[in-house]
């Protein structure tokens, strides 16, 4: 049965590895679910190449699967998996839990300057580290970017983009365009040669709508914007948003240039003309490590996502009614609030578990810089990715890479690991990091010998592997096998672990 008559039938598995759980839209090429990982127990994205595609959807499937597996960065969704199933190509990404842009756009129209700075700053960052693969999206939009409830930004869909060493063998023939009319380029529209340069007026045209609550051109027919595009130029975004900060309507005019060469030379560029008109923050207080619950944004910003579900004008009414039915149980609420604390028994919660030492065996370095000798037993709980533990592949793997030691007994229920790499810029973004190698498999060891492998993904931040419920006084880490990376070293930046000790 094929996916379209099978789009409601939930959940149904796909092959061996994943279920299919829900449908989340439907592109050019086929369909796109959620699906589960079986193997790791977690969510993903599953694009799933129409049967009946002909070979040049196929090139292109494949072309997106090449493109997308040599990116890794936090604002660039990420494949985990590319196959075939029952003559099915299929794409394992990440799974984002968020509102579309374009949705946000829908319910706000103008968005806060404060807003604005954090999704263009993310995709500008997303699209520079895009283009230093090579890659150009080449179809930038609202509808493939994603914002998360902690306002992480993630750019999607690259279906279109192409690989410029592929130059030569690129699908799009001269001529061709390809994208969507409100948000091409002028040399698009023309049909003519795309470059990174295409990536930055499309993103312009993303902030003016983001500033002004209105697309720079618009037209009855496609034809009609694409003209307007390539010829008139851009209404002064002053004349829409006159409390626009200083800068930011010659930052948007820049990127919206007729003529390559006036824009932006490269997404760097426009990042630090980002910056003069959002000045950076001291986030040296604001970003203060306050423990293992750091945010994305430690400056106190609201969720970009939860300002664009709230409750609508029209749905006011309900609201009151409803805030004066919670006022009324409010007394009842404090008292079995009270009752519960009186009645709560911690020792049998499950919550952070903290350790009383830890030993690296193969640490060869420190890159903390706070005077302490060897790696400091706050560093692996801090919640700052910027202490990473570096370390030389150990020549002795049968030795653990890192042990941990508990005052009393213990019952780990959780591990959490960020791995493979070293935060090396403390800004408010938090994009810029060394990469090093990325544990594949690891064995824990419990005081009384038990084993068991953990498999890890390879992924950017921390995970939660499924473990065995262990009670121990320690807990041993070994490493069994690696991913394949450029550096030699590889590291550990933070270990969480949740349980509860026993009395």
């Amino acid at each position: 049965m094929s996916p379209a008559n099978q789009a409601t039938n939930f959940p149904r598995p796909f092959n061996e590895n994943y279920n299919l759980i829900d449908t989340l839209g439907r592109g050019g090429m086929g369909f796109v679910y959620k699906a589960i990982d079986r193997r790791l127990n977690r969510e993903v994205a599953l694009k799933v190449l129409d049967s009946s595609s002909d070979e040049e959807a196929i090139q292109r499937f494949y072309l997106e699967a090449q493109a997308m597996k040599e990116m890794d960065h936090q604002n660039v969704v990420h494949v985990y998996d590319f196959g075939k199933q029952n003559n099915q190509l299929f794409i394992a990404m990440t799974y984002v839990d968020g509102v579309a842009l374009s949705d946000i756009l829908q319910k706000q129209s103008q968005l806060s300057f404060s807003s604005i700075e954090i999704i263009i700053k993310q995709i500008a960052r997303g699209l520079l580290y895009a283009h230093s693969k090579g890659i150009v999206h080449r179809d930038v939009k609202p509808s493939n970017i994603m914002v998360t409830h902690d306002n992480r930004v993630y750019i999607m869909d690259f279906g279109i983009s192409y690989i410029q060493e592929m130059e030569k063998e690129r699908l799009t023939k001269t001529g061709m365009t390809m994208g969507t009319p409100e948000y091409m380029s002028p040399e698009q529209c023309h049909g003519d040669e795309v470059t990174l340069q295409s990536d930055i007026y499309s993103m312009g045209v993303i902030l003016y709508e983001m500033t002004c609550g209105r697309l720079p051109f618009n037209g009855n027919r496609p034809v009609e914007i694409a003209i307007k595009h390539v010829q008139e130029p851009p209404p002064d975004p002053r004349q829409f948003r006159p409390d626009m900060p200083a800068g930011l309507s010659e930052l948007i005019l820049k990127c919206l240039k007729k003529k390559l060469n006036e824009r932006f030379h490269d997404m760097q560029e426009f990042l630090d003309a980002c910056d003069a008109v959002f000045p950076q923050k001291d986030t040296r207080s604001t970003a203060k490590v306050t423990g293992r619950k750091l945010s994305l944004f430690s400056h106190g910003r609201e969720s970009i996502a939860e300002v664009a579900t709230k409750i609508p004008s029209k749905a006011k009414k309900i609201h009151r009614k409803l805030t004066a039915l919670a006022l009324s149980i409010f007394p009842l609420i404090i008292i079995l609030m009270v009752l519960l604390m009186l009645t709560h028994k911690p020792e049998s919660t499950l919550r952070e578990l903290e350790w009383d030492e830890a030993v690296g065996n193969f640490e060869t370095k420190t890159l903390e810089n706070d005077g302490s000798v060897g790696y400091g037993l706050s560093n692996l709980s801090d919640g700052d990715l910027k202490t990473a533990w570096l370390n030389n592949m150990p020549l002795k793997p049968q030795n653990p890479v890192l042990s941990l030691y508990f005052k009393n007994n213990t019952l780990i229920t959780h591990l959490g690991i960020a791995v493979g790499y070293q935060k090396s810029v403390d800004d408010l973004f938090g994009d810029r990091f060394r990469i090093f190698k990325k544990p594949k498999t690891i064995t824990i060891e419990s005081a009384d010998g038990f084993k068991q492998k953990v498999s890890l993904a390879n992924i950017k931040g921390m995970q939660y592997p499924n473990i065995q419920a262990v009670e121990t006084t320690e807990l041993k880490i070994y490493l069994d096998e690696i991913y394949d990376g450029e550096n030699e070293d590889f590291a550990i930046s933070e270990i969480r672990l949740l349980g509860m000790e026993i009395n």
